[in-house]
């Protein structure tokens, strides 16, 4: 583990805390560089990394005014994004502000000042200060000359909406799709992108990441314990983040239930999700207590009638997909 503490510790600037979960990821050096580049007030960021890979990045983290905290972890050793996720959140230490992403992002000039002007203003308007900014990433790619490619395709709002309108306890995954709205403002929603999740640091003590979480079904599970605990979910008009997404092109970052690992582990990734599955049953359900449970400020119904989601018991599910059409977030 390194620690690279404040060189400023008279800042007051608000801070933000930056959790990354690193996969084999061979953009994760680039990406926090690129947080640090971009910022306008770098001294600020506070980052918590989780660096699952074979061989530790640490000696390659940049130096600064700014703060990083980072755990190296063999892949085969991981349980999972949200085990990591978990993990990166442990190194919260008080700041104002919390900024998940993933380690294969950039950003615009002054995304900091950006995000927190953007949650701060539908905070006041709204009076809530519970407020999570989130939603899918426009894309970006890197060329052979090793030059940034973003691809900001509509000035538009980006929306998740599910791909069903029944939510099955039998099978409780759901898959989002990511659309324009067609609108410039704010929109409210109830599902978060955990690629770019922005709000208050006093997050990662209210809704800490479940680490018997594995992959599917994270960004529902987050989302109703965030709502039912007070939070108000928006997806802004205003996004300072790109995302690479992953083709499966040969020489990208490897995936934690590749066979590769998956010959060194115990408790194989299927156990692992179906674990998950079966917990994020019991959590709709009401059958998941203590902090991993739903929280006490709203009910699983006002998630419900938010949503537009309808909950079916045990039953096999059918497909309800909105009239909706799909928008992709990188050139296809």
């Amino acid at each position: 583990m390194v620690s690279i503490p404040h060189a400023n510790p008279q800042n007051k600037r608000p801070r933000i805390f930056i959790s990354i979960a690193s996969f084999c990821d061979p953009l994760l050096i680039f990406t926090v560089r690129n947080a640090v580049k971009m910022a306008q007030h770098p001294e600020r960021l506070c980052f918590g990394i989780v660096d699952q890979s074979q061989t530790s990045s640490e000696a390659d983290l940049p130096a600064g005014p700014w703060r990083i905290a980072s755990l190296h972890v063999p892949p085969h050793q991981s349980r999972g994004a949200c085990w990591a996720r978990s993990l990166a959140m442990t190194f919260y230490a008080g700041e104002e502000y919390f900024f998940q992403i993933d380690s294969h992002s950039c950003f615009d000039q002054g995304w900091d000042v950006t995000l927190i002007d953007a949650l701060e203003t539908i905070a006041q308007r709204n009076q809530n200060p519970k407020v999570i900014l989130s939603t899918r990433p426009f894309a970006f790619e890197i060329d052979e000359t090793q030059t940034i490619k973003t691809t900001r395709f509509t000035d538009c709002t980006l929306k998740l909406v599910p791909k069903k309108s029944e939510l099955h306890l039998s099978d409780p995954v759901l898959s989002f799709a990511c659309y324009n709205s067609k609108q410039m403002n704010d929109l409210q929603g109830f599902q978060i992108s955990a690629a770019n999740v922005f709000t208050r640091g006093s997050f990662v003590e209210e809704v800490p990441y479940d680490p018997f979480f594995y992959f599917h079904g994270e960004e529902q599970n987050i989302s109703i314990r965030a709502i039912t605990s007070g939070w108000d979910i928006w997806h802004p008009n205003a996004v300072p983040l790109y995302h690479l997404y992953k083709k499966r092109s040969t020489g990208e970052a490897p995936l934690h239930w590749d066979p590769q690992f998956e010959a060194q582990r115990n408790e194989k990734w299927t156990e692992l999700r179906s674990r998950a599955r079966t917990r994020l049953s019991q959590l709709i359900s009401g059958r998941l207590n203590g902090v991993y449970g739903l929280g006490s400020v709203r009910t699983m119904q006002d998630y419900l009638q938010l949503s537009g989601l309808t909950l079916i018991p045990n039953t096999p599910a059918t497909n309800h997909t909105p009239a909706i059409q799909a928008v992709p977030v990188r050139p296809s």
